[in-house]
């Protein structure tokens, strides 16, 4: 996977992507951590999902899948599926 497949992905989520650093390819955790406590849950949990992939884990942020599904919009469950479909990680 090239980072280019995670950005464009991420641009479909305007709201996010000045969490990351597309130019040094990096999350900027403490913007990251910050936003979550003002951000809607399912901005949260579609953010959650983003650093999962970023990371290769959900260890950090703890994305629960069964629970976003439940809160996010068939717009943001489908960004979800297509990576379900063709998972990748930078």
């Amino acid at each position: 996977m090239s980072y280019a497949n995670f950005f464009e992905m991420l641009e479909r989520e305007p709201k996010l992507k000045h969490l990351w650093d597309k130019e040094n390819k990096t999350l900027l955790e403490n913007d990251f951590a910050a936003a979550l406590g003002v951000m809607s849950s399912g901005e949260v949990y579609l953010a959650q999902f983003f650093a999962s992939v970023w990371f290769g884990n959900n260890q950090r942020y703890g994305f629960d899948f069964v629970s976003a599904i439940g809160k996010l919009d068939s717009d943001k469950r489908l960004i979800i599926a297509e990576w379900l479909k063709n998972p990748f990680w930078p």
